[in-house]
């Protein structure tokens, strides 16, 4: 079985294998280059909602 992988940085699963020698990812969402991605669905989402708050937050604090 093989697990589906998302961007540590936006929860993406747009991320693609750049590097296999060097096991190196690029997020094709956000940009994020690196070698760790997250492999846990549920982590997923919990980084998929903490962005949303991060996005809420600078709302709410534009709008003081």
């Amino acid at each position: 079985m093989v697990k589906q992988k998302f961007c540590p940085q936006c929860g993406s699963k747009k991320i693609k294998w750049i590097d296999p020698n060097m096991s190196f990812w690029q997020c094709q969402k956000c940009g994020y280059r690196g070698s760790g991605v997250i492999e846990d669905g549920d982590l997923d989402k919990k980084v998929k909602e903490a962005k949303k708050m991060e996005k809420l937050q600078k709302k709410l604090m534009r709008g003081r």
